[in-house]
């Protein structure tokens, strides 16, 4: 039994031999050349040219190594504790060794896997390391920066494992009768495999550069070449063999796995096994987490390379949750746009395609941070499936392509929020209370220039929301109040205030939010005009009006065109209909007090189309369904005989 280990132990010497005495053909000593290592079976040459001597065209062809995926190393995290590897790996097994002791067979096949695996380190780090090396620094036809990023730490793997964990298996199996264990030597040398992660994580590199080197240089690919083509090698790429270190670990984790499962009960190596069993898992798992860190860093280097790698965004902390197509709500145009969205753990990137995709695809528009992120559904029939965003750098209201599509958004959106709030205790002691509209309005002033505003459409008003007077093309135009949001017109928003979501840059703000963010009162604020009876709030949410839709105005009272309206019955003035030209407009066109009006069907024979009728009075409506229709003449039936809101079985006609 000892004879057939010293023999076979003595075989992986000589080839250790081969490959130190064989980097070259004018580097082997007098005496130690390969032609004069015949008297070792294991290691006679062939009668062709020597090992590291080029083969001519045919023999090439007829011998080409086998190239490997680098994204092969993608599928290893998913096969560490698998039976797999016990297959693909299969040992030799032992014949005529006489041991009856089935622990003590793993234990022997342990011990020759490991004389292999040195062997095949020897080669990484002796021959290709050291070769390409020497190239590197006599020709300077490729950095020797490369070589190293591609070997990593092969150096240090292979003295642990052939100056340490070799030696210390050779002398345990050598005195096996009177010590048979092997727990407490894994345990001792288990945490230093942990120099493995950084192998694996840059496994994926090294095979870049050396699929680019290897196109690029001439003599980095006739050193490759060389090598690869010896018997020393087997005919295998590099490539091949700088997967070894990284099976390596999951093979020591079977072994020890069987090797538990063959100890009897009350061996004394029982607990020491078990414990060297863990020790192992855990550095298993930590090349797994290595391998996973590295994919995420892959995919977030790719995800930044796609926009355009802008020094602002490029951060290695940071963690992709989702990225997708969406539909931006203009609050000028009808139509909403496509845009693009990158949600990570801390930031959101508002982007838009490229037209001209030369390096970066995506060019970023916003970026709003996650910290401090609100998100909520909207109820908006003309755009289903929409939600809004609301960031301290912009608030967007965004269009999903379904209902699942919205709902995935909103939870990621939702779990990274809540992921900055556990994270930041002042987040944790923030006071929440119950979402909704009517929160959104009492924190609006508290908020007012901490955060972007919902700005509102511009279809939504056809008048100034401040002085209420009505918008045209020349005269009066649209502009927005960014700390509130609102469509007001120029002499409205002739004010500058500082607004904090901005970097406390000058804004264009009204003249109602000027007074609130500087404290200043300006001499036009103190005139105070009388409030028309046409000056009231369009109530445009169903919790202030008892009935709120558009209804097309029929009919020459209201001109030819028959226009569109937001027709309201507020819940503060319930005898009276407002009849509006938008949703957000502050005054009315038309009020009709409804007390004593008949409510008619209609003449055309369109089963949509209703009439209010009173003495010389006659107002024709047509909604856009009947089941709208039969809602609308209901409540206005309810308001003609003076119905009130606070009366016992109201029921509510506002959806």
């Amino acid at each position: 039994m000892k004879d057939a280990s010293e023999e076979k132990l003595a075989s992986v010497s000589n080839l250790v031999t081969v490959f130190e005495n064989s980097r070259t053909p004018e580097a082997a000593p007098r005496g130690h050349r390969l032609e004069d290592t015949h008297h070792h079976p294991e290691c006679r040459p062939p009668r062709s040219p020597g090992p590291w001597e080029k083969l001519n065209v045919g023999e090439a062809m007829g011998s080409e190594p086998r190239t490997v995926s680098g994204r092969y190393l993608n599928s290893l995290k998913n096969k560490l504790s698998s039976g797999a590897w016990r297959k693909s790996c299969q040992p030799v097994t032992l014949s005529g060794s006489g041991m009856q002791e089935p622990e003590k067979k793993i234990v022997q096949e342990l011990l020759e896997t490991e004389q292999a695996y040195v062997a095949r380190l020897h080669l990484l780090d002796q021959v290709f390391f050291q070769e390409l090396l020497r190239a590197a620094r006599r020709s300077k036809a490729f950095p020797e920066d490369v070589v190293r990023v591609i070997f990593s730490n092969i150096s240090s793997i292979y003295q642990f494992h052939s100056q340490f964990f070799l030696p210390e298996l050779q002398r345990r199996l050598d005195d096996w009768t009177a010590n048979p264990r092997i727990g407490d030597v894994i345990q001792k040398l288990a945490p230093f495999l942990k120099m493995y992660s950084e192998y694996v994580k840059n496994f994926e590199r090294a095979a870049e550069l050396l699929a680019t080197w290897t196109e690029k240089s001439p003599l980095f690919q006739e050193v490759l070449t060389r090598i690869q083509n010896s018997e020393a090698s087997g005919s295998l790429t590099l490539q091949h063999h700088m997967l070894e270190p990284v099976q390596r670990i999951p093979r020591y984790e079977l072994l020890l796995k069987e090797y538990v499962q063959k100890l009897p009960a009350q061996a004394p190596d029982q607990a020491d096994a078990q414990k060297a069993l863990d020790m192992i898992f855990s550095a298993a798992q930590h090349s797994n987490a290595a391998i996973t860190e590295m994919e995420r860093l892959q995919d977030l280097w790719e995800v930044y390379q796609r926009l355009g790698l802008e020094d602002d965004i490029v951060d290695p902390s940071n963690t992709l949750l989702r990225e997708g197509p969406v539909f931006k709500i203009s609050f000028r145009r009808n139509d909403p746009m496509e845009r693009y969205l990158f949600l990570f753990n801390n930031m959101l990137l508002y982007c838009v395609p490229r037209v001209i995709q030369v390096g970066a695809q995506f060019q970023v528009r916003t970026r709003i941070d996650v910290a401090g992120m609100k998100v909520r559904e909207l109820t908006d029939a003309e755009f289903p499936h929409s939600f809004l965003v609301s960031g301290k750098q912009r608030t967007l209201e965004l269009q999903a392509r379904s209902q699942e599509e919205k709902i995935s958004w909103m939870q990621a959106f939702q779990a990274a929020v809540d992921q900055i709030e556990k994270r930041n205790e002042t987040f944790k002691a923030a006071a929440q209370g119950p979402e909704g509209d009517t929160q959104e309005q009492e924190l609006q002033s508290e908020e007012l220039g901490l955060r972007a505003p919902q700005w509102v459409r511009d279809k939504m008003v056809t008048m100034c929301m401040r002085c209420q007077e009505p918008f045209n093309a020349l005269t009066r135009r649209r502009h927005h109040c960014r700390a509130c949001g609102y469509v007001v017109c120029a002499r409205c928003s002739d004010y500058r205030a500082e607004l904090k979501y901005n970097d406390n840059r000058p804004n264009r703000v009204c003249l109602h939010c000027y007074t609130f963010l500087t404290g200043n009162v300006l001499p036009e604020a103190k005139e105070d005009k009388r409030r028309g009876i046409l000056e009231k709030g369009s109530s445009a949410t169903p919790d202030q009006s008892l009935m709120c839709s558009f209804l097309q105005l029929i009919g020459d009272k209201w001109g030819k065109s028959g226009p569109r309206g937001w027709c309201v019955i507020p819940r503060d003035d319930p005898l009276v209909l407002y009849v509006y030209a938008a949703p957000q407009d502050m005054r009315a066109h038309t009020s009709i007090p409804l007390l004593g009006y008949q409510v008619t069907v209609g003449p055309q024979g369109d089963p949509r189309v209703f009439q209010l009728q009173q003495s010389g009075q006659l107002y024709t409506f047509k909604a856009e369904t009947e089941e709208l229709k039969g809602r609308w003449v209901k409540a206005m039936e309810r308001a003609a005989s003076g119905w009130s809101p606070s009366w016992p079985n109201d029921g509510d006609l506002s959806n």
